[in-house]
């Protein structure tokens, strides 16, 4: 799993994007960072897949400090998948079955062990039925559940979801939370930047909070999201859960004890 040290990042030659960011992603199975636009969760997405290179602090993926060179990137991304919060960006072929398996032709997988694959990865979005479909007759839900399908299918140890339900209705947000249940379910490694902060309560280990490219909080959801001033200052909400915990909390019940009450919900 990652860690990070001391890692700093600029666009601008004045100006960090991220600043001085330590983390430690061995805390939690599903991480969460958290933050408002511009706080810099794309971008340290885009450092933890090498697609970015540090100016300063490194980057250590099991231990090994990431190396930049082409050999070791795609030896990285074998293991650590990204679906980004745009599907169209991430979907380039006309056929669901040939987007999900692109990837694995491209490492040289056997048609027989992509089609079972490709199969298996769908089942596990809920969207089998989607396998001969034109990608274009799909919904946007049923895109990013395409994209993260392709993911899946790749086996990766670490998946990175930006913003996962962004754009999304109810049903198809309850369907992507139940993906990545079962992706912890089957041992996979999720880390999720996101401005839903009833999805980051929900389904979080641990959570770290950015504030213009800084970590100005992390620890688990139980204890970050009872810091109201902390969130306010991301320009951030606190979770609906949170809410009805601070109006009964007199009562002597933990917030725990609220979260697992209304699970069911």
């Amino acid at each position: 799993m990652y860690k990070i040290e001391n890692l700093s990042f600029k666009y601008e030659k004045n100006k960090y994007a991220l600043h001085n960011i330590n983390m430690d992603f061995t805390k939690g199975n599903i991480i969460g960072i958290i933050g408002e636009n511009g706080c810099g969760k794309s971008t340290l997405f885009m450092n933890l897949t090498g697609i970015l290179k540090p100016c300063s602090g490194e980057i250590k993926y099991n231990e090994e400090k990431i190396n930049y060179k082409k050999k070791s990137l795609y030896n990285l991304r074998k293991k650590v998948g990204i679906v980004f919060q745009d599907p169209e960006k991430q979907i380039f072929y006309s056929k669901v079955y040939d987007d999900i398996a692109f990837t694995m032709r491209n490492i040289g997988l056997d048609e027989k062990e992509i089609k079972n694959r490709v199969e298996k990865s769908l089942e596990a979005v809920n969207g089998i039925e989607f396998i001969n479909k034109p990608v274009q007759f799909l919904s946007y839900g049923q895109k990013k559940r395409v994209a993260i399908a392709s993911v899946i299918a790749m086996k990766n140890e670490t998946v990175l979801l930006d913003e996962p339900t962004s754009g999304l209705d109810p049903r198809s947000t309850d369907a992507v939370v139940n993906i990545i249940k079962g992706m912890k379910e089957r041992g996979t490694n999720v880390i999720i930047s996101s401005h839903d902060m009833d999805l980051i309560y929900e389904i979080c280990d641990y959570v770290y909070i950015m504030n213009k490219g800084e970590i100005i909080e992390e620890g688990h959801p139980n204890t970050v999201f009872l810091n109201e001033e902390i969130i306010k200052s991301a320009g951030l909400k606190i979770p609906w859960i949170v809410k009805i915990y601070k109006e009964i909390k007199n009562d002597g019940t933990s917030l725990e004890e609220v979260r697992k009450k209304f699970a069911q919900y």
